[in-house]
């Protein structure tokens, strides 16, 4: 196995603790005078956030009990995934569940597993077009299948992997893949039939990393033309394969610049192909385009508005916000950004030289 990318995070990745707490309007990536393409939009740690907080009584604050302690909060969140209703959902390791927010309605629920198919270590999420919830468990060392309901309906998986943990869908081929971060593959099943298809990569040899090949693969997503994306973490950087398994490309390396990476974790990719990869060294997650050249980092080391403290998980949904899931030390958050859309943008030279969109990315830089 390679060597773990365990080097301190570089100046550009961390920022002092501001006096006073940003002003949510002003929190956009890049800051002016370029045009914002990253707008932060709120977060999550617990349903006081979705439902509303409850002020405690007299009586209760004297007692020590308030009804805020009987509250759904995250506390080791990871994975995240957002349905069409705009339903989030969330796998937190700790509480052995996956925790449902629904802020239009201030629905907060548990969705748990049960005797036939339990949940101890939830990790990866993925949602398939009928509302199948699909949870990976790293301990159980299969995937749970949630009806749209909650109830655990079925398992897969079972003999196949071992640590599995990042998940997407390809809707259009009906597969679902899953990242095994031990046997260093991505596996591939049907999702209609629950049954293996066949894996894509292998454990990376002694030596440079070679194409192909993973050494603590973490997390998977798909482009708009089914291509995968994989988070190759011990070896810092992406691999990218087309839908039948070739291998395309690869980007990145380990270093402290931007465009490296430190510990790559979540993946997810907008409705533009940009690629954004969460760092949890870095304390931020970088975008790229398709090919893998940098154009922006977003966030920093803290617990403002806008920071992380060690992000894990990241999912893009249908509107293009971007959520990302992140542990903190003293209980887990979910934070929600908004991408800006770049239709209006002037159209790219042909060439393979900056355009005016990347130059504005790369000054915010």
């Amino acid at each position: 196995m390679a060597v773990g990318c365990l080097l301190a995070a570089p100046a550009w990745a961390k920022s002092p603790k501001p006096k006073t707490p940003p002003t949510v309007v002003d929190l956009v990536w890049p800051g002016p005078p370029e045009r914002p393409r990253i707008r932060y939009l709120g977060s999550i740690a617990g349903a006081e956030d979705v439902t509303g907080r409850v002020k405690p009584s007299f009586i209760e604050r004297l007692s020590g009990r308030s009804p805020l302690r009987d509250q759904l909060r995250l506390m080791k969140p990871y994975g995240v995934v957002v349905d069409k209703s705009n339903r989030i959902f969330v796998a937190d390791t700790v509480q052995r569940a996956v925790l449902v927010f629904h802020r239009e309605t201030g629905a907060a629920v548990r969705w748990r597993g049960n005797a036939q198919f339990p949940l101890f270590l939830p990790v990866g999420l993925a949602l398939d077009p009928q509302g199948r919830l699909f949870v990976s468990d790293s301990f159980a060392r299969h995937i749970v299948v949630f009806d749209p309901s909650g109830k655990p309906v079925a398992a897969l998986g079972k003999g196949n992997l071992v640590r599995p943990g990042g998940l997407a869908i390809d809707a259009q081929r009906g597969w679902l893949y899953v990242a095994d971060v031990v046997r260093n593959q991505i596996y591939v099943f049907n999702t209609t039939t629950l049954k293996l298809e066949k894996a894509i990569g292998s454990v990376i040899l002694k030596g440079a990393p070679s194409e192909g090949r993973f050494s603590g693969p973490t997390n998977v997503a798909l482009d708009s033309k089914g291509n995968l994306y994989v988070t190759d973490t011990w070896n810092c950087r992406v691999q990218v394969f087309d839908p039948e398994g070739k291998f395309l490309r690869v980007f990145g390396t380990q270093g402290i610049q931007p465009g490296m990476f430190m510990r790559p974790k979540g993946i997810a990719i907008d409705n533009e192909d940009h690629v954004y990869v969460v760092d949890a060294e870095f304390n931020n997650f970088q975008i790229f385009t398709p090919e893998g050249r940098p154009l922006l980092f977003v966030g920093s080391q803290g617990e403002e508005p806008g920071q992380f403290l060690l992000p894990t998980g990241m999912f893009i949904d249908h509107q293009n916000r971007i959520y990302v899931t992140e542990h903190r030390l003293g209980g887990g958050r979910l934070q929600i950004f908004q991408f800006l859309s770049e239709a209006n943008d002037p159209p790219q030279p042909a060439s393979g030289d900056r355009g005016p969109k990347e130059k504005a990315y790369a000054r915010a830089r």
